[in-house]
């Protein structure tokens, strides 16, 4: 038993990490349960299960056939998973359509290189990101953005519109670089989908999307649908990535403690003092601790929101831990392609910081 929980902690790195932080900082401080977002927690946990009931009914092979018939070399397919990424985030939020889209890609991949599913892949996740950054909902650290600093909706998309352009042209010229080799994969025919599951996935999507966006009540309609889902299928439970939850719990419990420590409070209000503080600062800092930690932490010492946003985007490209979203993506890759996931994580970062660097220079300057 020992010897199977110290394996899971080296397989797990951003697990161990998250963990390690929260106890850590646990000492200096009383951990308060309630700093941990628990709408983010459900919200992933229940999108995890439709997800894979989705593929369960076939839907996602009937997506991938789709894709592959229209797509008849890497660069074209890889070119329209990045754009279902990028679009799909602006309605979906950048952490749903990872999680939708990267099983897609990956069995459509499965015939091609390990370098082209590492760059599709990873194309996927960075155009989450951006795509994600129009909409205050798009992204978990502008929609606490928008309500923290009370920004108008008119303002927030003066801020969001120029970033959100220029990183799609970044995406689509890194797509130009991908070779047009031709396509080589052996996909079977898509199964028929029962009418009947179709029209349960798209009932529950519709509410579980509109629960999300708060159009819903959250509290009454994501129990009653966590039933449905144990009813109509109780196995599908063990679908969901319990490991990537606690991760997320471990960080929130662990930001709200560091921003409860007076010593981390005295230096976070003497490094983010000016507006190029708090851009190239923040990016920094979500490079070590994640953007929405970072956010949730700097914001409570500036008044400069706009840097902020500016800051804390970008700095969702970079490491892993950068973004919540990276290590969701990171956690479905690993799980079907446990093989070349540290080829992968060395190409994302690559990727990631240069265009990271790119937007820094572009808005920072």
């Amino acid at each position: 038993m020992v010897n199977r929980i110290f394996t899971y902690l080296k397989s797990d790195v951003m697990f161990t990490v998250s963990m390690v932080l929260a106890v850590v900082t646990s000492f200096f401080v009383v951990p308060d349960l309630g700093a941990v977002n628990w709408h983010t927690i459900f919200s992933l946990m229940t999108m995890m299960i439709w997800v894979s009931l989705l593929e369960n009914a076939g839907v996602l092979h009937a997506v991938s056939v789709w894709l592959v018939s229209r797509s008849h070399h890497a660069r074209a397919l890889m070119t329209s998973v990045t754009l279902l990424s990028f679009f799909g985030a602006m309605l979906l939020s950048n952490d749903i359509a990872i999680l939708t889209l990267m099983p897609i890609y990956l069995r459509l991949a499965s015939g091609l290189s390990t370098q082209l599913k590492i760059i599709g892949s990873t194309l996927i996740i960075m155009a989450a990101n951006s795509g994600a950054i129009l909409f205050p909902f798009g992204k978990s650290q502008n929609l606490y953005l928008f309500g923290h600093y009370g920004v108008s909706v008119g303002e927030f998309f003066t801020w969001s519109a120029s970033l959100t352009v220029v990183s799609l042209i970044l995406m689509i010229i890194i797509t130009r670089f991908i070779k047009m080799e031709p396509l080589a994969i052996d996909l079977k025919p898509a199964e028929h989908v029962e009418k009947r599951q179709l029209v349960f996935l798209i009932c529950t999507g519709v509410v579980l999307i509109a629960t999300i966006f708060g159009w819903l009540p959250f509290n009454v309609v994501v129990p009653l649908i966590l039933i449905v889902f144990f009813i109509y299928n109780r196995k599908i439970f063990k679908m969901v990535d319990y490991g990537l939850l606690a991760t997320f719990l471990f960080f929130f419990v662990a930001t709200n403690n560091l921003a409860n420590i007076h010593m981390v409070q005295t230096l976070v209000s003497s490094l983010f003092d000016t507006p190029a503080h708090v851009l190239f600062g923040s990016f920094a800092l979500s490079q070590i601790i994640s953007n929405v930690p970072s956010t949730i932490l700097i914001s409570t010492f500036t008044d400069h929101a706009h840097e902020l946003f500016l800051g804390t985007n970008i700095g969702g490209l970079g490491t892993m831990i950068a973004s919540m979203a990276n290590l969701i993506g990171f956690r479905v890759y690993r799980q079907i392609e446990p093989d070349s996931s540290s080829t992968f994580l060395k190409l994302f970062m690559v990727l990631n910081f240069v265009m990271a660097a790119v937007l820094l220079v572009s808005f920072g300057l």
